[in-house]
């Protein structure tokens, strides 16, 4: 093959690729992935555009697509009525809008545009973050004076990972001090031992669970029994 051929070739067939980039959006919001390109300028007839998403399934799937003149979109069960091209694609923006996210939005993008022989490609990452759900508190042990309790939380669900903090308040919803006799459990943050009750422990305790995506939290009441006080009695 000469060098013009080769030249020729080239010349005809232009593959071009930006880096990828990721977005992190939150459950339930909006977000817009990026995919401006030029070939637009060319032959507008022929324009194709192809936006597909790799998540954990092997095969890439087609999110939305523009060829022939026609858009086709609803392509993913998961994602129908929440696709759509955000903006002039025939101009030169072929941007992909998703609304109201959910977690099996995750996953890989790539924009595909392809034009009289030249491609333009555009790789995304997206990721989806849930905040956690509204955490359980429950409560372990017998609350008497001289006892221990031990004070746990739970969210069932939520991007990982999740953080959780106890805390105590009072009657007004003002955070207070844990008792100084509560011991931290390291292996597992979402639990507190509180030792050596007395009745002025009694009280609220909050539990929040936290990510990136936001937190929740839970309340739990604690009443401390007094002991009993014996009086002797009289001879």
């Amino acid at each position: 093959m000469s060098v013009l051929s080769i030249l020729l070739l080239a010349s005809c067939c232009t593959w071009m690729s930006q880096a990828q980039t990721e977005f992190k959006r939150v459950a339930e919001a909006n977000v817009t992935l990026p995919c401006l390109h030029r070939l637009h300028l060319l032959e507008p007839a022929s324009l194709d555009i192809e936006w597909l998403l790799k998540n954990s399934e092997a095969e890439p799937k087609v999110v939305i697509t523009y060829a022939g003149g026609n858009i086709y979109h609803d392509m993913i069960e998961e994602q129908k009525g929440r696709v759509s091209f955000a903006s002039n694609f025939l101009s030169g923006d072929a941007s992909l809008e998703i609304s109201l996210l959910q977690p099996s939005d995750s996953g890989q993008y790539t924009c595909k545009v392809k034009n009289a022989g030249q491609y333009e490609w555009t790789h995304i990452t997206l990721k989806v973050l849930e905040k956690p759900s509204k955490p359980k508190c429950w409560k372990e042990g017998v609350a008497s004076e001289g006892k221990e309790i031990t004070l746990q939380c739970n969210s069932v669900s939520g991007t990982a990972p999740i953080m959780y903090m106890w805390q105590r308040v009072d009657a007004k919803g003002k955070v207070a001090f844990l008792p100084p006799s509560t011991r931290h459990n390291l292996s597992n943050p979402a639990q507190i031992i509180v030792k050596n009750l007395t009745w002025t422990f009694t009280g609220s305790y909050q539990c929040i669970a936290s990510n990136e995506a936001g937190e929740e939290s839970c309340v739990i009441q604690v009443t401390v029994q007094r002991k009993m006080q014996r009086h002797p009695r009289p001879d």
